[in-house]
């Protein structure tokens, strides 16, 4: 799936200024689209942008200022890496260089703040703070097996750690979403998908700690069998 240069221009026309020292609409959606179709990207790509903004078409009426909301879409993830952690921070510093002098300031923090915000580590405070958040977290109320094909996705961009550090990670991040009042923020996806998102993370949380405890199994036996351990090998 591939994302609409016509479409970012559009919206880059109606809130970037010309003049200055911004970058033009098609310099800034080339850079987005080599960011987004780096060969590292399995789940943080195109499709997630496009998807992203499918859901933003849906709920676009419920907020008051849905532009925030995609401009930040289009940025929250264009400087991931696996590893380390912080892309949110450089995708936020990334648009702050490509917009220059051609927004407000005031308008700039508010998408930076809203890019800040798709850590998921706090709650967010505005209308469109919680739908971009929940837009970013929408892959956890697909129907089960696009979930389980999304959790793949991810796990492939995560070369640098094994199966069982993955594991502990997802179940960390996942159990900290369940125990949420609520898992989503917006009154639409409360309303509409908070459900289907709480079934699915239960169904996989029970997987991967089935599988956790696998890997941990035959992490020990490895660990036991190597030479000079109980006096085997010598």
């Amino acid at each position: 799936m591939k994302m609409s240069a016509e479409r970012f221009e559009k919206l880059w026309a109606r809130n970037v200024a010309p003049d200055g020292n911004a970058w033009s609409a098609a310099e800034a959606y080339a850079y987005l689209e080599k960011q987004y179709s780096q060969p590292s990207r399995s789940y943080h790509d195109q499709t997630h942008i496009d998807q992203c903004l499918g859901w933003l078409d849906r709920y676009a009426e419920t907020v008051d200022d849905p532009d925030a909301v995609e401009l930040a879409i289009w940025f929250h993830d264009a400087c991931y890496l696996p590893s380390p952690q912080g892309h949110e921070e450089r995708s936020a510093r990334l648009f702050n260089l490509m917009v220059a002098d051609g927004m407000s300031s005031a308008g700039k923090e508010k998408i930076i703040k809203m890019i800040g915000y798709t850590t998921h580590s706090g709650a967010p405070q505005t209308s469109e703070e919680a739908l971009l958040v929940d837009i970013d977290l929408a892959s956890f109320c697909r129907p089960w097996h696009q979930f389980l094909i999304d959790t793949v996705k991810c796990r492939c961009e995560k070369k640098d750690i094994d199966d069982l550090e993955f594991c502990e990670r997802q179940i960390c991040f996942l159990n900290g979403l369940a125990a949420r009042p609520h898992i989503y923020f917006s009154p639409p996806f409360r309303k509409y998908h908070e459900a289907e998102a709480r079934e699915n993370i239960a169904r996989i949380l029970e997987l991967l700690e089935q599988r956790k405890e696998r890997l941990a199994a035959m992490r020990l036996e490895a660990q036991q069998s190597k030479p000079g351990r109980h006096g085997s090998g010598l």
